[in-house]
């Protein structure tokens, strides 16, 4: 799908403003859903989420707690600006667990756990990350402003929403299944074809901070985990589900926002790109080692 939006681009098909119109489309409508998420969340039934508090705690304090150390390292380490930081921490702590995840764990784990964990993916991006991301990209000094503003956006609307519902004991009408996922459905595509055709303007590049940011989202952060993991006694099957979890590329999340907020799109498009490429091989390897 990259390569796709990359040859229409080259091709004349589209150009760097059709990239915005596509970004802006999925922010608002499809991506991480107003209406998927919304609908996947409401459809889980609240007893699937007590089964599995211990994969949701692990789930959700390995994400946060990768995305809050590596925005400090960023920010303050190395210096960067306040919202390029935020977007570079998302690319290492953000997996494609919706999207990768969805072809990908139904393969080697229950129909359930492969759900409930791409639920509980989706829920801490929604509610935590876009958050923490909303409110670092805004350009209104007044931090009750941010606030405000992030919390009218129809992404984080949705999770919330959709999660209350869930505590609540709720369950979404099979006859209303179809209509939240009709659009959210094509999210995933239209947010990868529009990174193609940011790299289609922009040309791929490959530089020490892409190579850095691979590495840290495709090795370091799930072997960090695997290792916490195994020294506190967890279960194996607990570790292979959480880690191969986290394994999963970088989302399309931060390229889709660097694409909105004009912040280092190229170098956010071609993480992704480099991090979905090189997981044929670092995915694989701790499918295999965790087997």
């Amino acid at each position: 799908m990259i390569g796709l939006g990359y040859l229409a681009t080259r091709c004349g098909i589209f150009d760097d403003q059709d990239s915005k119109r596509f970004v802006r489309l999925v922010l608002t409508f499809m991506l991480p859903p107003p209406l998927h998420v919304f609908g996947g969340l409401w459809s889980n039934l609240r007893r699937i989420l007590i089964a599995n508090v211990p994969l949701i705690g692990w789930l959700m304090l390995s994400m946060t707690g990768c995305y809050f150390i590596m925005i400090l390292i960023y920010r303050f380490g190395l210096h960067n600006s306040r919202q390029l930081a935020t977007l570079r921490a998302m690319s290492v702590a953000n997996p494609s667990v919706p999207f990768i995840g969805s072809a990908v764990l139904p393969l080697l784990f229950s129909t359930s756990n492969s759900a409930i964990t791409i639920g509980i993916c989706s829920l801490t991006v929604n509610i935590i990350m876009l958050l923490i991301a909303f409110d670092a990209l805004s350009s209104d000094r007044s931090p009750w402003k941010r606030l405000a503003a992030t919390f009218k956006k129809p992404l984080v609307i949705a999770a919330i929403l959709g999660f209350l519902l869930t505590l609540g004991g709720s369950k979404m009408p099979t006859q209303l299944t179809s209509t939240f996922d009709l659009l959210g459905k094509g999210a995933s595509g239209v947010a990868i074809f529009a990174a193609g055709i940011v790299l289609g303007t922009r040309h791929l590049s490959f530089d020490k901070t892409i190579l850095t940011t691979v590495m840290m989202k495709n090795i370091v952060f799930p072997l960090v985990v695997l290792l916490i993991m195994m020294a506190v006694g967890v279960s194996h099957d607990l570790i292979r589900l959480v880690v191969i979890a986290l394994a999963i590329p970088t989302a399309t999340m931060p390229s889709t926002l660097a694409i909105q907020f004009n912040v280092n799109e190229k170098e956010l498009a071609s993480t992704q790109f480099w991090s979905t490429a090189c997981s044929l091989i670092t995915l694989s390897a701790f499918v295999l080692a965790l087997a």
